[in-house]
């Protein structure tokens, strides 16, 4: 076995970036991933890199890997293909809005769980499966997603996020389901069927939510940053730069105070225990500002460095490309070539989990619309090359 997930055989619906970043997931890991999209201009995504094409490699950061088919659903003889390619695979994820699966006849418990017991179904969500029609009925992208768990206001964004951190983590998430499903399927025989709301979600992760809730030091917080913990911040420094800089145990605060020649603090009552600290954080923060304020960037990295205080310069998007630690580990990726699209480079991040055995790579940038065709139906199907030109031209796939 080369990678750890060969042999699995997933048929990813989903579109955008939660669905196809889960379903990357498993294909870094060797899981043939087959992607189905609608003909003529596939999932939606591949419209903005039709009208801008220079937007290819980041469809290629989020499809990789992977194959593509084309698929009508909406077509009665298109959901009759699906439903025998179903009998076929280990995995159906999908991110349509609750309804649509059972609208095109292709509701996993009454459709494709008789035709295969053994399939773990992985349906992404705003709102999830179950509760509220008015909820689940919703369509949802991620910033719904951030916004209806409070992650926004928690975050203080006051426009659009600029990373879509509820999309990519239910990725993590559902890719995380399908292990956990292929474990249960191994004890039981039997395949599941994954709901994962990303309202669910995001509220589990919004750890500000829950702790105002019952602790009273973080109701009466300003909001701004995890302002709970003690010298647990970035700062700015000499050159106009920041650097962030970590000190909750006693050792460590006790080291910075010698750093900064203010050993006098460690006596001092208020800053007594990390308890104390944490009701003078302001102080604290104005005494560090203080200090890095008088040094460049690199003279703070290199002094808590090698005193052993957890620190990092605050890199920009455009710095962190170059940093030494993601270049040693193999982490950015330069060798796919973009250059039809008309871009001169692009750096393609390298699978996230490392395994001692059996690990994953980034062979392949992402598949071209319908490039697959020809081979999966012929390999699952038996299709001719004359049964997919009829397909094709009735616009099934």
């Amino acid at each position: 076995m080369d990678r750890i997930l060969e042999g699995l055989i997933v048929l990813d619906l989903s579109q955008f970036f939660s669905g196809p970043w889960g379903s990357t997931q498993l294909s870094d890991q060797g899981a043939e991933v087959i992607k189905i999209e609608p003909p003529g201009v596939g999932e939606p995504l591949r419209l903005f890199v039709l009208f801008n094409k220079q937007i290819s490699p980041l469809f290629s950061i989020i499809n990789r890997n992977k194959k593509s088919i084309t698929l009508n659903l909406r077509y009665k003889e298109g959901q009759e293909i699906f439903k025998e390619l179903v009998k076929h695979v280990d995995i159906v994820l999908e991110n349509f809005t609750p309804g649509v699966m059972k609208k095109w006849g292709l509701d996993y418990e009454t459709v494709l769980k008789p035709l295969n017991p053994q399939l773990i179904y992985g349906a992404i969500s705003g709102f999830g499966q179950t509760g509220l029609e008015e909820y689940c009925s919703q369509p949802a992208f991620d910033v719904i997603a951030q916004a209806s768990s409070g992650m926004l206001d928690a975050n203080e964004i006051k426009g659009a996020p600029h990373i879509p951190y509820a999309d990519l983590t239910a990725g993590h998430f559902i890719a995380l389901g399908v292990s956990q499903a292929l474990y249960y399927r191994e004890k039981t025989g039997k395949g599941v069927f994954i709901d994962l709301s990303m309202q669910d979600m995001m509220y589990n992760l919004n750890i500000r939510a829950h702790a105002r809730e019952f602790m009273d030091f973080a109701k009466n917080r300003k909001k701004g940053g995890l302002t709970w913990l003690p010298t647990y911040n970035q700062y700015p420094t000499k050159d106009g730069k920041r650097v962030a800089i970590v000190c909750v145990t006693e050792k460590q605060f006790k080291k910075m105070m010698v750093i900064i020649r203010r050993q006098e603090l460690v006596r001092d009552r208020r800053f007594k225990n990390a308890h104390k600290r944490m009701n003078h954080i302001e102080e604290l923060d104005e005494i560090l500002t203080e200090w890095t304020s008088s040094l460049t960037r690199d003279e703070i990295i290199g002094i808590l460095t090698g005193e052993r205080i957890p620190c990092s310069p605050v890199l920009s998007v455009d710095e962190v490309r170059d940093h030494p630690q993601l270049s040693a580990r193999g982490t950015l990726l330069t060798h796919f070539d973009f250059s039809d699209d008309g871009v001169e480079k692009a750096t393609i991040p390298n699978v996230i989990l490392r395994f001692s055995e059996a690990g994953g790579k980034v062979e392949r940038k992402a598949p071209k619309l319908g490039e697959h065709n020809i081979e999966i139906y012929g390999r699952f199907l038996d299709y001719s090359d004359e049964k997919i030109k009829e397909l094709t031209r009735k616009g099934i796939i």
